[in-house]
């Protein structure tokens, strides 16, 4: 298993924090069912599935009904190098489960320090939460009051909770918040999600920002490398602070396409 799809899985397990959350931790699969409408909130990772193909096609089967409750929620299946069987994505597809646009595993060393961010960046405590979710919902496009609720839970949760800790920062720009970020331990390296800026403030280097100021607070936690998972829009400015690709991420998404 590659490191960037190791800390997704560690990222992913911290969303168990969410009231009503059901964890699987399975030989040949591991799961998160939170039973909310939001494909970001219920997942099918580290899959290795083995036997013929009717065993195979019956055990996706058993997950999916599983994870999405019997068809009333949509879930993601993540797809990575360690996946089997290789044609998984073949099967995802034939029951009507739709490709996503993929993610880039990506990975960087922090041996030697990253340019300073540029522009006012904050440690979000209490008092910066909402202006921060606020930020991440804009940046993020979320309309569903659900999916609102349900971040917020999350994370006005974790803020409350030492264990293990949790890092968001936020960017502002003539003193209104027009970027954030977060950084999440796993195992041994940080994962750097959540990055997003204002529709309004594109282009200004302000998710740069963000990002660089997740890698100072890794540094600083002494984690000696940082992974990620990057868009195919995001993947360049990844690259251009030193993220180096580790692994394509395929995404299939089903029943229903609610974020």
């Amino acid at each position: 298993m590659t490191a960037s799809e190791a800390a997704l899985g560690a990222a992913l397990g911290l969303l168990a924090r969410l009231p009503g959350v059901l964890l699987g931790d399975e030989p040949d699969v591991a799961w998160l069912a939170s039973g909310r409408p939001m494909a970001s909130l219920n997942h099918v990772h580290r899959i290795r599935l083995a036997g013929d193909d009717p065993a195979i096609d019956a055990r996706i089967d058993e997950v999916q009904a599983a994870v999405s409750r019997e068809g009333t929620v949509p879930v993601t299946w993540w797809l990575g190098p360690a996946t089997t069987p290789a044609d998984l994505g073949r099967r995802l597809a034939a029951r009507g489960l739709l490709q996503d646009e993929p993610e880039f595993g990506m990975v960087i060393a922090l041996d030697d320090p990253t340019p300073r961010p540029a522009g006012e960046v904050v440690l979000v405590g209490p008092g910066e939460l909402d202006e921060w979710l606020s930020v991440m919902g804009r940046s993020y496009g979320w309309s569903d009051p659900r999916a609102i609720a349900a971040w917020t839970d999350l994370y006005r949760g974790a803020l409350d909770d030492p264990e293990p800790r949790w890092w968001h920062v936020l960017v502002r720009a003539d003193g209104h918040g027009v970027a954030c970020a977060s950084l999440f331990p796993a195992g041994d390296q940080g994962f750097v999600t959540n990055v997003g800026t204002v529709p309004e403030a594109r282009g200004g280097g302000h998710g740069t920002a963000a990002t660089l100021a997740t890698l100072d607070i890794a540094r600083r936690e002494g984690f000696r490398r940082a992974s990620l998972t990057a868009s195919l829009m995001g993947r360049s400015m990844y690259a251009r602070i030193g993220f180096v690709d580790e692994a394509r991420l395929d995404r299939f998404v089903g029943p229903g396409r609610v974020r």
